[in-house]
């Protein structure tokens, strides 16, 4: 396995000790992410390592840089939520955000990347745990899927993304 992304891994899980997705601990959420986002090459791997960092843990830009280089620590600042307390802003912040990014530069590419990565683990977990949590991100796929979506880029996870939502709103 690659150095860096051990290096990701072992910052990451170190990171967010004590923090749980649902019953389990963090790290097998990062660890999904991460697989999702290996068809994407080694950086991909590693933004999804440490795309919650700066979000939920005392982590700076600069020090991802130090470790990681400017390309993952770019991606990792487009994936990071704001300071807002009310999830709604937050999303709607990260949203317009998100939006501008241009998947000419790398670092939007991978973040635009790991972002749908997060989401479709996001979905996938909720569907068969928490109600409340999938109807969330049921509610909010039109706007994420508007700011997130770049024709030709991670199709395959976007139909399995729309095809999780798709099948709630059939029913």
């Amino acid at each position: 396995m690659n150095n860096r992304y051990i290096k990701a891994r072992t910052l990451a899980r170190a990171k967010h000790t004590g923090q749980m997705y649902g019953n389990l601990p963090y790290y097998v959420h990062l660890e999904t992410v991460s697989r999702l986002a290996s068809p994407f090459g080694i950086d991909a791997m590693i933004i999804a390592q440490l795309h919650d960092v700066m979000e939920d843990t005392e982590t700076s830009v600069d020090e991802i840089a130090a470790d990681f280089g400017f390309l993952v620590a770019d991606a990792v600042q487009y994936m990071t939520d704001g300071k807002l307390e009310e999830r709604a802003k937050r999303k709607v912040d990260i949203n317009q955000r998100l939006a501008m990014l241009d998947t000419g530069e790398e670092a939007a590419r991978l973040a635009l990347i790991v972002k749908t990565c997060d989401r479709l683990a996001n979905v996938r977990a909720s569907k068969s745990t928490s109600k409340r949590h999938y109807e969330m991100y049921r509610q909010e796929h039109p706007s994420f899927k508007n700011a997130v979506y770049r024709k030709g880029l991670c199709e395959a996870l976007w139909w399995e993304l729309d095809s999780l939502i798709d099948n709630h709103i059939s029913r």
